[in-house]
């Protein structure tokens, strides 16, 4: 009985003293000289149209934005948004060196909405804006598929080499991680064998749209080289084409 008896008398205090404590909340909401509200926002995932950012760090002018290369039409907020294509011109043909043929890609034909053309370095623009309270952390990688005439000719072992590596966040440049992108890469045409170009891996960075180029002002017709190995024979037919795929991967 005396067990029981504890019990209640706890609990009776716990009472007495919770109601003691009201009146003074009730006091602070009476104060004709302090009153409050709130103020609030919330926000939906990126799934609206994206941009292709100007060379340079311009901004994006909303009237007359670049149209070439042309915006991936996926939505959401993990994306690769543009990629500009590797044009390694006409060339003659000559007899290979001791390391083959060497052609180096011309800067990027960059068009906006008005007709208006210029030249840029070669570069493929992506973002993650996942806004999900976890770290921004992607993976950005490349697959290219074997070089092939209209006849089936194939330059067999070619390699695409990249240099003058720079990844850029020209809205926030806090937000890029300088170990994320090596300054000099490699990729194999063989359609299978992926190359990795980014390892966001910094859990304070990684969050808006990013441009992963090749080059600058003064290196942009430098940068991107084709080395296609002795031990091909080369044709005039036509023109050989290789399809390169980029992807961007959640790291987390």
């Amino acid at each position: 009985m005396k067990f029981t008896h504890k019990l209640c008398g706890v609990a009776l205090l716990a009472t007495i003293s919770t109601g003691a404590l009201l009146p003074v909340a009730t006091y602070a909401a009476e104060d004709p000289l302090v009153w409050s509200n709130n103020g609030k926002i919330k926000f939906t995932e990126d799934d609206g149209d994206d941009v292709v950012l100007p060379p340079g760090g311009e901004d994006v002018d909303p009237k007359n934005p670049i149209t070439q290369p042309p915006v991936n039409p996926g939505v959401g907020p993990l994306k690769v948004i543009a990629i500009t294509g590797l044009d390694f011109d006409v060339n003659k043909v000559t007899p290979a060196t001791s390391n083959g043929w060497e052609y180096v890609a011309k800067p990027a034909a960059i068009e906006y909405q008005d007709g208006t053309k210029a030249t840029s370095q070669n570069f493929v623009q992506f973002k993650d804006t996942r806004a999900d309270n976890q770290p921004n952390t992607h993976k950005l990688t490349a697959v290219a598929s074997t070089f092939k005439n209209a006849e089936g000719a194939e330059l067999k072992s070619a390699t695409l080499n990249f240099s003058n590596i720079k990844l850029t966040n020209s809205a926030d440049p806090t937000k890029v991680n300088e170990n994320a992108a090596k300054p000099t890469n490699s990729l194999a045409t063989d359609g299978v064998t992926p190359t990795e170009f980014v390892n966001q891996d910094d859990i304070e960075k990684g969050f808006g749209q990013f441009s992963l180029d090749f080059g600058d002002e003064t290196t942009m017709g430098d940068s991107v080289k084709l080395n296609i190995p002795a031990s091909n024979k080369l044709s005039t037919s036509s023109e050989y084409v290789s399809t390169i795929t980029w992807t961007i991967a959640d790291a987390r």
